[in-house]
């Protein structure tokens, strides 16, 4: 038996709602771990748009500028115009998985970037899913950033 299967065993399509999905997803490990890759993949960003900022020349005005007041002033000083469209979306599926989710839950917000109705316990490897693939494009921003720019 494969470790694969062991893991494949963990949910039974069981449907789940509200805080239980949320329950779900804080106690998956591999979500946690996920999640934790995401962060950091985000905090590299924000270190990499401080040092291209300061690279040219951009006060920063503040010493713990988050990722959306970074994108400001790239906007403001007229940088980064074309990577402006694909910053903007990882900063908004950034927020919205670090500080919605159990909002989400709650239906404290609308349903948007994330299901919330219809889910499945097997759903948790959906939003494994999401946040490894927004981790990838994160760091493939920070890539960006650190190769010349044309």
């Amino acid at each position: 038996m494969t470790a694969n299967y062991h893991v494949m065993c963990k949910y039974n399509g069981k449907p789940v709602i509200g805080k239980e999905f949320f329950n779900l997803l804080y106690g998956d490990q591999e979500f946690c771990a996920q999640l934790g890759r995401t962060l950091l993949a985000a905090s590299r960003l924000e270190s990499e748009l401080k040092l291209y900022l300061k690279a040219h020349n951009v006060p920063l005005k503040s010493k713990y500028p988050t990722l959306g007041r970074l994108n400001h002033l790239l906007k403001e000083h007229n940088l980064l115009l074309k990577m402006q469209p694909p910053l903007e979306m990882l900063v908004k599926q950034r927020n919205y998985l670090a500080h919605s989710l159990f909002d989400l839950f709650t239906v404290l917000i609308d349903e948007t970037v994330l299901s919330r109705t219809n889910l499945l316990d097997l759903d948790v490897y959906m939003y494994i899913e999401r946040a490894r693939q927004l981790e990838e494009n994160i760091n493939g921003f920070s890539e960006r950033l650190i190769m010349p720019l044309a």
